[in-house]
């Protein structure tokens, strides 16, 4: 089964559609943006999810301190790294027991010891689909985000076969989270799952 992430979620309103559609992750933004969360702010959406909906935290900086006040808490359980990080930070974080999402771009060297690596459009975030023809993890687990929404997840899934599918403003009106948008997103990936068995 293709696993799903609902990234930028800000607010306790759209806990209990999450909790009863049960995405795989949900991801909690810590770096500027209109999804930007605090870390008061994920902890406590964090304790309303059910326990088996794994957190994640987005960055774009890498901030040891940030993050480790935030595994000390138990906010997250895995980070998404629009970043370069180290291999003793990567190891670091595993110590943690943590999952290591790793954007690929031409900035970043994909880490062969990262659980996932990322791949998204140009401006992360912005709804722009990520051009799926330069996807190539070499073998290595993948997540695909940028521009996915329930009318193109099942034809993402059907031809790059990710492991996971991220999806942020492909299930937003107006910038907010839409209950109905969640819900059918993660139809279509479970459809999409049954048509590729």
């Amino acid at each position: 089964m293709t696993g799903i992430k609902i990234c930028g979620i800000k607010d306790l309103k759209t806990v209990a559609i999450l909790n009863q559609t049960l995405p795989d992750y949900v991801g909690f933004v810590f770096a500027k943006s209109s999804r930007e969360v605090s870390i008061e702010q994920a902890k406590r959406i964090r304790e309303q999810l059910l326990p088996c909906i794994k957190t994640i935290g987005v960055f774009t900086v890498f901030d040891e301190q940030t993050v480790e006040k935030l595994v000390k808490q138990k906010v997250i359980q895995g980070v998404q790294l629009h970043t370069e990080i180290t291999n003793a930070e990567v190891n670091n974080l595993k110590n943690k027991g943590m999952l290591i999402f790793q954007i690929v771009n031409s900035l970043t060297k994909s880490l062969e010891k990262v659980d996932y690596l990322m791949f998204d459009s140009r401006i992360p975030g912005s709804g722009q689909l990520a051009d799926w023809n330069q996807i190539d993890a070499k073998g290595h687990p993948f997540m695909i985000a940028g521009g996915l929404n329930a009318n193109n997840v099942g034809e993402a899934i059907s031809r790059l076969h990710p492991e996971i599918v991220d999806v942020s403003s492909g299930v937003e009106i107006n910038g907010q989270k839409d209950n109905n948008k969640i819900a059918e997103f993660i139809r279509s990936v479970r459809d999409a799952d049954k048509e590729n068995e």
